[in-house]
């Protein structure tokens, strides 16, 4: 009876082992597979050494939230950007802009949480709405700011570094719905 029972428990725990190992442990993402990620976004080789330099991009499960959470960064700075450049000038004119600016990138960033809630549950067909929404909020941004002056003109690097992780994270359904 010992016997039955030792075996039975050991069983019983192979079992849940077996069962959870597969879901924490998660695929590798192979070279190939970033390359075809990286080849669908507007820069191939700056995807690329990103994704690769990012020890998280190896988690296949995990990928396109870390995707997202680096374009949440960088939206994030450069709202603050503009906001402090809101306090800090005095022509009307770049503070209209500013304000413009700073309003977009902040309904990028609530897009972007809905493109992360949307990766967590599981409806990636719902990101690329998200996605458009966000591009079409950095575009009036650039556009009401194409007149500025230019001693701003790391805000267009900060955006179009913003435009580059945002293409990753546009792709990235895609490549998810296929795993």
């Amino acid at each position: 009876m010992t016997i039955f029972s030792t075996s039975l428990v050991f069983i019983l725990i192979s079992i849940i082992f077996i069962s959870i190992t597969p879901s924490s442990i998660g695929q590798k993402l192979t070279d190939t597979e970033i390359k075809h990620l990286c080849s669908k976004t507007n820069n191939l080789e700056g995807c690329y050494k990103l994704l690769k330099s990012d020890p998280r991009t190896a988690n296949v499960d995990a990928r396109g939230l870390v995707y997202v959470d680096l374009a949440s960064n960088k939206a994030n700075k450069t709202h603050s950007l503009f906001n402090s450049f809101i306090n800090t000038t005095h022509d009307s004119r770049l503070t209209n802009i500013y304000k413009k600016c700073s309003s977009n990138y902040n309904d990028v960033i609530r897009d972007l949480k809905i493109i992360k809630n949307s990766l967590q549950s599981g409806a990636y067909k719902n990101i690329h709405v998200q996605v458009k929404d966000a591009f079409e909020k950095i575009k009036q941004c650039k556009k009401v700011f194409s007149g500025a002056s230019s001693d701003r003109v790391h805000i267009k690097k900060k955006t179009q570094e913003f435009e580059f992780l945002l293409s990753i994270v546009d792709v990235t359904p895609g490549n998810l719905n296929k795993k």
